[in-house]
């Protein structure tokens, strides 16, 4: 981070590195006039760090992150739809091994059933219940996944347009110098 105006300013590492590699290797290979070379590296450096520089990439997550906050209310019903039949789901398989399969092994053996039925009936039925949990359970995360995937579809949209907004800005900014 650097120190100004008594604002701290976040450097973008990868920047600054790659304009001191040019830098120094035009100043190494003899390219020009080295107060020219410095002048130009100062004012790539400097123009980054600006504070409208910065501004308008704060603005620019901001507007994004707003975008995608927005998406999420949108479909917020759908999210917490979702998210309570998979709960659902999930207490119902836990009642089920928890509580039923200990009735039905229960009534089993009170109606005198042979073991080697009630082992079989009862491998059936969990066998069959555990296939209709997993297949509630996969429609759900279907539509859980459709809901995910019309939020990014929508955040991919506000971000190409911001985007967009930005490039048109960058060029405007150019046209002035």
């Amino acid at each position: 981070m650097i120190k100004t105006n008594g604002r701290l300013l976040v450097v973008d590492l990868n920047f600054l590195k790659k304009e001191l590699v040019s830098f120094f290797t035009a100043l190494k290979d003899g390219e020009g006039d080295p107060n020219k070379l410095m002048v130009d590296f100062l004012a790539r450096v400097e123009k980054d760090l600006s504070l409208s520089s910065l501004e308008k990439k704060l603005d620019l997550l901001y507007n994004y992150e707003k975008n995608y906050l927005e998406l999420v209310k949108e479909f917020k019903e759908e999210i917490k739809f979702a998210s309570s039949i998979q709960e659902d789901i999930r207490k119902e398989r836990s009642n089920f091994f928890a509580q039923t399969l200990k009735e039905v092994s229960a009534t089993l053996k009170d109606s005198q059933v042979s073991d080697a039925v009630a082992s079989r009936w009862i491998e059936e039925l969990v066998s069959s219940y555990t296939k209709s949990l997993s297949l509630s359970g996969n429609l759900v995360d279907e539509h859980a996944i459709d809901t995910i995937g019309e939020l990014r579809k929508g955040s991919k949209e506000e971000a190409k347009k911001l985007h967009m907004v930005e490039n048109s800005n960058r060029q405007d900014a150019k046209k002035d110098e």
